[in-house]
């Protein structure tokens, strides 16, 4: 193959239109050479990408003096902590995996969702009622952060401190003042992650941090101090800003297409195939690189051993011969082929963290800002998006809402659809269903009065019930933080209910 294509991921063209770039080159020439940023192989075929992530004995993740020196998953390569496992090819890095993979399985994240869906709800309540916000500085950055550092058990306070050089890294220009700032960053979080393993090591808590510092090696023996930052920097920077990415972009993409935000309204369960189908849309992380092991052929371009290779996600997500006109969104798409996450030993860990979080916003949003409008002038996109998508600044106004918090011992009344939190679903009696209700925040929603009555819109979009008949028995008690609500229902609807999230 030539080596002098004119290629490269984070020219203007490619930054205005990643999509129509790699089509471009993937009807061209599919996997070709180029000599930009040091000279690399370039590839956009779902096939050829997924078959160089699974090939970790031809194709490394780890760091060498191959095309530079720092981080080796990207090209070009740049200056950062050294990030297990992500970094490392097994059989070193399992070892990191099975460290991590507890903390982030489908169960563990469940047990997580009340707390997250706490911090959405305290998050939006902090803008709620001007009408007005940037989404990425009052939403979609301070919500992961919030999350991810708490799991982990990071106080409050170091939070914004935490975060906010990680999103300075992605959304500044190399080499820039605000750049510089976000490295600078990356040396008080290596403190303070040292700080709290010493701290978690003297008195462990009920955090993932301390579950990491107990963690073992096959052998018996302990993860040693360095070992345990990498592995606790690399779930900071995974968890903080790429579903901030995802969910920006997500928004946009609803504000300019308004239809399908309305689907999103009426049929909230929606979301779940659509989430996978945004993913595939927006990547987040759009590629990565690999450093070629040993002589090797893929899509007719033979690579030799030192050579690095780009596998960008985003051209894999937009191949048309495995996602139908992948230009288009489409909510109803199985999507769930994409390669957002990698694939193989490297796939993202976090994958259900990351869903669990994009989903939380989406639903206050849908539900509390259901009106909203992007001022399309005021966006700002990341300066590349070569290796990391997303914006910077995404302002909005909407119509005003009420705060769903109260303050401990509070009570408000519920006007407006108030997103609320099954906690407890049991069988009262044949054909009977009894349902427990709380605020997510966990404050005290109002006693039942007579002649009072709730309807729930249940994750299929249906509202129960929509008018009193016979089949229907609306029972409101007080019950500490919740309310008990009781439907005399059919087999059909008593499955829905159980399904965990309505809005009343």
């Amino acid at each position: 193959m030539s080596a002098d294509i004119d290629f490269d991921h984070h020219s203007d063209e490619a930054n205005a239109d990643p999509v129509a770039y790699y089509a471009r080159f993937r009807e061209s020439c599919p996997v070709g050479r180029t000599t930009a940023h040091g000279g690399f192989t370039y590839t956009t075929r779902y096939a050829d990408v997924a078959r160089i992530a699974r090939d970790d004995a031809t194709f490394s993740s780890a760091r060498s003096d191959h095309g530079g020196q720092g981080v080796g998953i990207v090209i070009p390569k740049g200056p950062g902590l050294d990030q297990y496992p992500i970094e490392l090819d097994p059989p070193r890095s399992t070892e990191y995996r099975q460290l991590i993979n507890p903390l982030l399985t489908p169960e563990a994240i469940e047990r997580l969702v009340p707390m997250i869906e706490r911090h959405a709800a305290r998050v939006v309540d902090d803008f709620v009622e001007l009408g007005s916000c940037d989404f990425v500085r009052d939403l979609t950055n301070p919500l992961p952060a919030a999350v991810t550092l708490d799991w982990l058990g990071f106080p409050e306070e170091d939070w914004a401190k935490l975060a906010g050089p990680i999103h300075d890294i992605f959304a500044a220009p190399a080499e820039s003042e605000r750049a510089v700032r976000g490295a600078a960053g990356l040396a008080y979080m290596d403190r303070r992650i040292r700080e709290l393993i010493a701290e978690r090591r003297l008195a462990p808590q009920a955090d993932a941090v301390s579950a990491l510092v107990a963690g073992r090696r096959g052998d018996g023996g302990e993860f040693g101090e360095d070992e345990l930052v990498s592995v606790i920097g690399l779930l900071i920077a995974g968890g903080v800003d790429t579903t901030t990415s995802l969910t920006g972009s997500t928004l946009v993409h609803l504000a300019r297409h308004p239809d399908q935000r309305q689907k999103l309204i009426d049929s909230p369960d929606l979301l779940d195939s659509a989430t996978e189908e945004f993913l595939r849309a927006f990547a987040p992380s759009q590629s990565m690189a690999r450093t070629v092991t040993q002589d090797a052929e893929v899509g007719g371009c033979p690579m030799h051993r030192g050579d690095r290779v780009l596998i960008p996600w985003v051209a894999a997500n937009h191949d048309p011969a495995v996602f139908p006109d992948p230009e288009q969104v489409r909510l109803d798409r199985d999507a769930s082929r994409h390669l957002s996450f990698g694939i193989g030993s490297h796939r993202c860990a976090g994958a259900h963290l990351a869903r669990a979080m994009f989903r939380a916003m989406m639903t206050q949003v849908l539900t509390r800002l259901p009106d909203y409008r992007v001022i399309e002038e005021g966006l700002v996109a990341y300066p590349t998006r070569g290796n990391q998508s997303g914006w910077d600044a995404v302002p909005a106004v909407f119509t005003p809402g009420p705060r769903a918090g109260a303050a401990a011992g509070s009570v408000r009344a519920l006007t407006t659809p108030t997103p609320l939190r099954v906690t407890a679903v049991r069988a009262a009696a044949q054909d009977v269903v009894a349902v427990d209700l709380a605020l997510p925040d966990g404050g005290d929603l109002p006693a039942w009065r007579p002649g009072a009555h709730i309807e729930l819109r249940l994750p299929s979009g249906r509202l129960v019930p929509r008018s009193p008949s016979p089949r229907h028995t609306r029972i409101a008690t007080a019950r500490g933080a919740g309310w008990r609500w009781t439907r005399r229902t059919p087999p059909a609807v008593h499955c829905a209910s159980r399904c965990g999230r309505s809005s009343a």
